[in-house]
């Protein structure tokens, strides 16, 4: 069947979307998209996200102006593709073996090092440093907590 030619063939005549692509744009949908993309590593850009990781460090201004356009054109922020969690997942791994070595530790010592890295270091820390960022935002903002993304960014940028 072909795609139908109308300007808002994706809306509803009362402006809301239809079902299919309102079940695209759900979190759980894009969960289960991104996890089931986790195992596909032949599908998986590593040279992009390898560039990223190099020019986050070198030059943070390109991979803002690369992830603005992204938003620009895809409507999102984030990639759809998980190669930078598998890279950061090796890079953290190749560094807590290479700690464990330097440190003489022994085999068990080394996996409760890797998962303390994982774990704690970058997903608990992350996690609490978002959140504490999230709230700080949203009642310095005055929005008492209840600011939605469209109303934080606004407010960030000046436009209230």
């Amino acid at each position: 069947m072909l795609p139908s030619t109308s300007v808002n063939s994706s809306m509803q005549g009362n402006g809301a979307l239809n079902s299919r692509d309102a079940a695209r744009h759900t979190a759980g949908a894009k969960r289960y998209k991104y996890l089931r993309r986790l195992f596909r590593f032949r599908q998986m850009d590593f040279e992009f996200a390898a560039w990223q990781m190099l020019y986050l460090f070198t030059s943070p201004q390109r991979v803002y102006r690369n992830f603005h356009y992204r938003k620009q054109t895809k409507d999102q922020w984030a990639r759809d593709d998980p190669a930078f969690l598998v890279l950061l997942s090796v890079w953290l791994c190749v560094s807590t073996v290479g700690f464990g070595f330097v440190l003489d530790m022994g085999f068990f010592k080394m996996i409760k090092l890797l998962l303390w890295v994982v774990f704690i270091d970058c997903v608990g820390v992350g996690l609490l440093i978002s959140t504490l960022m999230w709230e700080s935002l949203c009642y310095g903002c005055g929005g008492g907590g209840a600011v939605g993304w469209r109303q934080l960014v606004c407010v960030s940028r000046g436009h209230e």
